[in-house]
């Protein structure tokens, strides 16, 4: 793609007039990272600004800097001009926003936070935003209901359910709802839950923190007061070392990993 950015000529609505497009740099470029793709979103930010003539400044989430330390180790191998990437850790609410506030930025890109959005705006500065999302899956009455479980359970526990292109709700025909739902419950029984640094043959490990332990129980308790029913799980592993959510139910037993070894 750096060998085929170019500028661009347009038609005038004149005779005899063309219009030339120059693209120019936009200079320095402050990324920040949150913690549920900490290596991907690194690269992703860190590329389009050196391909087209930017440096860039990126700060990781809080939660998850090594990710990016190590990306900048694989940085340190490749012939770049120092300052040309950088990086600085801390946490979104000083550093982040001191980051996304400072005048020497020409665009701030970044993912979530209205602090961040509300500090880049004070000097008008340009945003490149990708904000959460809360995809549907869509069951048609004439869908492979099996196919379009598996398709679902797998979208929903990929990363502990913890990003943003997981289906966040399902749509299912009003003909169906019985057959899939049971059979959504049933595959959801089935989902390996444990701890990826004992065992790596899982689906799905804890959360990343103690908060989003906390907003996913909120979560739950207040679809319940609002009239939802929980089919599977539903509470936390209070005895798990470790951020565990239960979507087990509740006649299973639960696990302690403990050198690699699952006890009762």
């Amino acid at each position: 793609m750096a060998r085929s950015y170019e500028g661009e000529t347009l038609q005038s609505d004149r005779q005899n007039e063309n219009i030339m497009i120059f693209k120019e740099l936009i200079g320095v470029i402050a990324g920040l990272s949150p913690w549920n793709f900490p290596f991907f979103l690194v690269a992703r930010k860190v590329a389009p600004a050196l391909v087209t003539g930017n440096t860039i400044v990126i700060k990781p989430s809080s939660e998850t800097p090594n990710n990016a330390i190590e990306f900048a180790g694989l940085v340190e191998k490749v012939v770049i001009p120092r300052g040309v990437f950088n990086i600085v850790t801390g946490r979104g609410s000083t550093v982040g926003d001191k980051l996304a506030s400072s005048e020497k930025n020409g665009l701030v890109s970044l993912n979530g936070s209205v602090s961040v959005m509300k500090a880049a705006s004070e000097n008008v500065t340009k945003v490149s935003l990708e904000l959460g999302g809360k995809a549907p899956a869509i069951v048609a009455e004439d869908a492979d209901i099996d196919l379009a479980v598996q398709a679902i359970v797998d979208s929903r526990v990929i990363n502990s359910g913890q990003v943003c292109n997981c289906a966040e709700r399902v749509y299912v025909h009003e003909s169906i709802p019985g057959t899939f739902t049971s059979k959504l419950v049933e595959a959801m029984k089935q989902v390996k839950i444990g701890n990826p640094l004992e065992d790596k043959n899982l689906d799905m490990g804890p959360l990343v923190s103690h908060q989003a332990l906390e907003s996913v129980d909120g979560l739950v308790k207040r679809a319940v007061k609002a009239g939802a029913e929980v089919l599977t799980g539903g509470k936390r592993l209070d005895k798990e070392k470790g951020f565990f959510y239960q979507i087990l139910p509740k006649e299973y037993p639960y696990f302690n990993f403990v050198k690699g070894k699952a006890q009762k």
